[in-house]
């Protein structure tokens, strides 16, 4: 992996040494991306998160397990494991679709998870009203807000609470610097924006601006995650559906990878965060007949937050 040592990027880690630690932290942790034919999903043993021990469970998308563990702050140590997908309706096709969690609610931020059946969990949450139309994804204060408001409400059931970030549109001050210099394509946008992948490939920005930019988002989402835990009762996990490729090479490709839609398998997609946070306080959990999901999203909604997400189009 190639990295410009620019003055700038020099000035950069020394007005901010936690840089150099991450980059450190990530190059000695990643798997290597030996490409497809060495790592495929074929006999790969996936964990099943339902099954786990715990009463909330924290799902970052897209989230790498190297740059978690570079940026968490939690005093606990972070594990990597398995993931069921490489991209997230994989993900909920591998762990949700068809069965059903009666003693679960699921906060999501995702807009795949409206493929799934209404009576999936106890209740499904899709936060329909809190999309941001300038930037085309749901704040995660947004997602950690109604998952408290649940708890409330239902305090016998555990909780997913799926977070958009750190997947794109970045949240932080980098992302919102990229948007005001190029046009980056976001929701509802049809003229000729180009998703952030498409920028890097026309040199209208850098790999390292993308790296930096992912980062922040990671920051943002982790922050919010730090708070609700403060608020929240019971044993949390912190985990992702799936990991991102960053602008790697694969073997034996010699174009950069970005994102998670090629349709093979790397470590670093598959191989993702597992945080356990212990709690003297757990949950006395019971199953309960669905309520029903209020709200609708139409499917050109659907196919607009998609396209923002970078998934179409």
């Amino acid at each position: 992996m190639r990295h410009d040592l620019s003055t700038e990027n020099v000035r950069r880690a020394l007005r901010n040494p936690r840089l150099v630690r991450r980059e450190i932290h990530r190059l000695l942790s990643v798997p290597l991306n030996r490409g497809y034919g060495w790592y495929t999903d074929r006999g790969v043993e996936s964990i099943d998160m339902m099954a786990q021990d715990w009463d909330n469970l924290i799902i970052l998308d897209a989230c790498r397990a190297d740059y978690f563990e570079a940026q968490h702050d939690f005093e606990e140590s972070s594990d990597r494991v398995v993931s069921p997908g490489k991209r997230s309706w994989e993900f909920m096709q591998e762990t949700f679709l068809g069965k059903q969690f009666h003693d679960t609610i699921y906060i999501t931020s995702n807009p795949y998870a409206t493929r799934l059946a209404d009576d999936t969990f106890f209740k499904t949450e899709y936060l329909i009203d809190e999309w941001d139309d300038d930037i085309g994804t749901i704040h995660p204060e947004d997602v950690s807000q109604a998952a408290l408001d649940a708890h409330k409400k239902w305090p016998d059931k555990r909780l997913i609470l799926h977070f958009m970030q750190p997947h794109r549109p970045y949240l932080g001050p980098t992302a919102e610097e990229l948007r005001e210099r190029v046009d980056i394509k976001g929701y509802r946008n049809e003229g000729d924006g180009l998703q952030i992948w498409g920028a890097v490939k026309e040199g209208k920005v850098s790999v390292d601006e993308v790296r930096q930019a992912y980062s922040e988002s990671l920051d943002v989402v982790l922050n919010v995650v730090e708070e609700f835990l403060a608020e929240i009762d019971g044993k949390s996990v912190i985990t992702a559906d799936h990991g991102e490729m960053l602008g790697e090479r694969v073997f034996p490709f010699t174009s950069s990878v970005w994102g998670h839609s090629e349709g093979f398998s790397t470590p670093t997609l598959r191989y993702v965060p597992w945080l356990e946070i212990e709690a003297d306080l757990r949950r006395d959990v019971t199953s309960s007949s669905p309520v029903k999901t209020e709200g609708e999203l139409a499917d050109s909604d659907i196919e607009d937050r998609l396209r923002a997400l970078g998934y179409t189009g």
